[in-house]
């Protein structure tokens, strides 16, 4: 039996294409979520054409706040500790396999489900530091606690590959690329239809989530200034993630996103529409990190609001580090007709690190 445990929709759209090869071959599989996010998760279900049901191990309004998102922490600790067994019962680790994503609160606790329920655990873009334990916060830690729990690690790269030399015990599959690709694939295939879409007016698109930067009042304070700036010269589309949009709201800096006429808040969307957004896209202002990987692959400029970045792609060619400094911001917005905007998807070819992923799954599929 295989098992998927996520939470969150960048885990959920980089264990897509994964998940549709599973169910296409028909092998055994349950699809857990932990309830970590729950806004549009089933869009991005229906993006992919996903049809295998959530088992939901918490099922809530997704959290908005420190303590909400706390409570939710303690509660699928608790369901983790002392109901693993209940989860994956009469587990054998040469025949399940528990596959977790990233370096999220849910990577850990599927990992521990895991581990705990007598499975082999299988990380999946594993490999990856920033080496500073506070930046990012907590998915460094959130990585270093799933190495310890992992049996196989799928690392997208061989940088990845590297960072695992010292965990002897882990089987290492190196699938040379994210499984971001293969999702941006199916997108781009909805989007294109065969024509690359015509950009109508020059727009810029902003999507911050992160937790080191909305619970950093100074932080946002930064970044939302930084996008006021632009907004000079840019009509800006802010996707807001519901978390990022109460904090906004809280510190009274809502408001004067909103009634500024260049800047058009939107909700979460689909997979599919946000990378369409990104396609017709002049430049992107974001912190995550799935977004880097995209804006590399299609070559957009974009402005990564963080200090230090777990992954390599983009850094130096399209993708530039704020560090928080408002001269690099400054520069970053007046240069952006000169910066590289090199698509490195025809280089990737044919390369699927899904494939990669399912060839070495299949001894457990029966």
């Amino acid at each position: 039996m295989i098992y998927c445990i996520i939470g969150t929709r960048a885990q959920l759209i980089k264990m897509a294409p994964v998940v549709a090869e599973i169910e296409k071959n028909g092998w055994p599989f349950r699809f857990i979520h932990t309830g970590q996010h729950i806004v549009s998760m089933d869009d991005l279900r229906q993006d992919f054409g996903l049809t295998t049901p959530w088992e939901y191990l918490i099922r809530k309004t997704e959290a908005k706040t420190i303590f909400g998102s706390l409570g939710w922490l303690l509660k699928i600790l608790f369901l983790t500790l002392f109901k693993a067994k209940k989860i994956i019962p009469n587990a054998v680790k040469e025949r399940d396999i528990v596959l977790v994503h990233g370096d999220t609160f849910s990577t850990v606790i599927g990992a521990l489900l895991g581990k705990l329920s007598g499975a082999s655990v299988a990380h999946i873009e594993s490999g990856l530091r920033s080496f500073n334990i506070l930046n990012p916060f907590p998915e460094e830690l959130n990585r270093l606690a799933t190495f310890s729990l992992s049996d196989i690690a799928f690392c997208p790269g061989e940088w990845a590959v590297a960072n695992l030399k010292s965990y002897k015990k882990i089987q290492v599959v190196n699938t040379h690329q994210n499984t971001l690709i293969d999702s941006l694939k199916i997108a781009l295939q909805h989007v294109y239809c065969g024509n690359k879409p015509q950009i109508q007016e020059k727009y810029a698109v902003v999507s911050i989530h992160r937790f080191e930067n909305i619970f950093n009042k100074s932080r946002l304070e930064f970044i939302i200034n930084a996008v006021q700036n632009a907004s000079a010269e840019f009509k800006i589309t802010f996707v807001m993630h519901p978390v990022t949009e109460n904090r906004l709201n809280k510190m009274g800096l809502l408001h004067d996103l909103s009634s500024n006429k260049n800047i058009e808040l939107r909700p979460r969307v689909g997979y599919i529409k946000f990378v369409e957004l990104l396609a017709q896209s002049s430049f992107v202002i974001t912190d995550g990190g799935s977004n880097q990987e995209e804006l590399a692959y299609l070559g957009k400029p974009a402005l990564l609001m963080r200090k230090t970045s777990e992954r390599p792609e983009g850094l130096g060619k399209n993708v530039v580090l704020s560090n928080y400094s408002a001269e690099l911001t400054k520069k970053f917005l007046s240069e952006i007709n000169y910066i590289s905007r090199e698509s490195s998807l025809r280089d990737l070819g044919k390369l699927s690190p899904t494939k990669i992923i399912i060839d070495s799954l299949e001894q457990y599929s029966s």
